[in-house]
């Protein structure tokens, strides 16, 4: 007779990916390493999930799924600000490096490149969607003005990782808005 899963999935993915965003170095990662947060065995992880790579598609699903789809009725600007905040501020150089290097093995599998390419039109869409919502005189094409943003926030998590200069990504967006209006 199994045990009965006493975490759910979205649990135990949640509490892994809380575990590699506080990362404060870089390199890969183990089952071995993130078991402690998810409170449960590595072995256990293999039988939930299948493997590391497959943990790693889930944990890619769960923030594809975690992207909204649509404005939720705030503030536009004040939306389009907490979000940029949430998913692109870096607690560490350490930290960014982890996100980049996870982000450059994405881009290794066709799977994994399929997943990311769902993630960031689905993230332009909602961006673009925000700033079509916002008065900006000076962006005549919000989806492109949405890529453009994406493109330079990737770019500030590259200066984050060698602590070039490094601002939180909203300043980013301040830039940004400030030629938009």
């Amino acid at each position: 007779m199994t045990r009965p899963r006493t975490v759910n999935d979205e649990d135990l993915l949640d509490r892994i990916d809380r575990a590699l965003s506080s990362r404060r170095t870089s390199g890969t990662w183990t089952l071995q390493e993130v078991a402690p947060a998810a409170g449960i065995s590595p072995a256990g992880l293999i039988k939930r999930f299948g493997s590391k790579a497959d943990l790693l598609h889930a944990l890619a699903r769960r923030w594809i799924d975690l992207v909204p789809s649509s404005p939720t009725g705030q503030e536009p600007e004040e939306e389009l600000r907490a979000y940029v905040s949430a998913e692109f501020e870096a607690p560490s150089a350490g930290a960014a490096i982890f996100a980049l290097e996870e982000l450059l093995a994405d881009l290794r599998t066709p799977e994994s490149i399929s997943l990311l390419s769902e993630g960031w039109d689905k993230q332009a869409r909602y961006l673009g969607q925000l700033l079509s919502a916002m008065r900006l005189p000076r962006l005549a094409d919000p989806p492109r003005g949405a890529l453009l943003l994406l493109d330079a926030l990737h770019g500030s998590l590259y200066r984050r990782g060698v602590d070039l200069r490094p601002s939180p990504p909203t300043d980013t967006l301040d830039q940004l808005m400030e030629v938009w209006t």
